[in-house]
């Protein structure tokens, strides 16, 4: 009865859909349809009206179906391309292009989540001008200019894009090796207090083997080459970056 009473206000289509597709009802819901389909005593003309709306469902559902295996499988080629890039595992050696893309990748998107964490921060700082600002703010807005000018530029192949990538990763290097000999000496001290709230060493030394590795990959001289870069050029450009980060630190803390 619960059926019935349902199924009476339905379409012709919907009845015939029920009909149809028998694995996706109830045994009792099926005999309901056909009943009441039968009391209608419909005419050929009204069933062929139905079974050809129920054939435009089919196609649309078909349709859809279609299209979404397509978006998906867009996008799982898509990751696969993207992983297969960027995967430290490679089958052959990266080709000097597929190097600099990698690169400008990790650090587009490096500059892409910092500046949406930071966002905030940001907004305030610059509503604050200039009454706050000082060499901190300056230093503060320097890496992101640093980060998405040297990514850009290096994208671009440029010469100036591999010095300020360079300069960029050998700065954030040294600020790293600083940070882990003060992580090391905040863990010595074995407060529970204190190592809860502070970052772990080992994150640390897993931020330098990366900014490290990454200064080791462009200064290969395929790489090198690409950005007319001599190896006179690599030392002074790193070894002074080096120096100066050091000495800050030095002169600051």
């Amino acid at each position: 009865m619960e059926f019935k009473d349902r199924f009476k206000t339905y379409s012709n289509t919907a009845l015939l859909r029920i009909i149809d597709n028998p694995e996706e009802y109830q045994p009792k819901a099926v005999e309901t349809a056909k009943s009441i389909l039968a009391d209608r005593q419909l005419t050929q003309e009204e069933v062929k009206i139905a079974k050809d709306e129920l054939e435009v469902e089919r196609q649309e559902k078909l349709y859809k179906e279609k299209k979404k295996r397509a978006v998906e499988e867009k996008i799982k080629n898509t990751s696969k391309s993207i992983l297969d890039n960027i995967s430290p595992i490679q089958k052959e050696i990266p080709t000097t292009e597929k190097t600099i893309r990698i690169i400008s990748l990790v650090f587009g998107g490096m500059f892409l989540l910092s500046l949406f964490r930071e966002f905030g921060m940001i907004i305030l700082i610059i509503a604050d001008f200039p009454k706050d600002w000082d060499l901190s703010v300056v230093l503060y807005f320097l890496y992101f200019i640093l980060l998405s000018t040297a990514t850009y530029f290096f994208y671009k192949k440029k010469k100036r894009g591999w010095l300020l990538l360079t300069i960029f990763l050998t700065y954030s290097a040294v600020s790293n090796i600083v940070l882990f000999i003060w992580a090391i000496e905040f863990e010595s001290y074995e407060d529970p207090i204190t190592m809860f709230l502070h970052t772990p060493s080992y994150f640390y030394l897993l931020v330098i083997l990366f900014f490290a590795g990454t200064i080791w990959a462009i200064c290969r001289e395929n790489i090198r080459s690409v950005y007319a870069i001599s190896k006179k050029t690599m030392i002074l450009t790193i070894s002074i970056t080096a120096t100066i980060v050091g000495l800050g630190f030095i002169i600051l803390f």
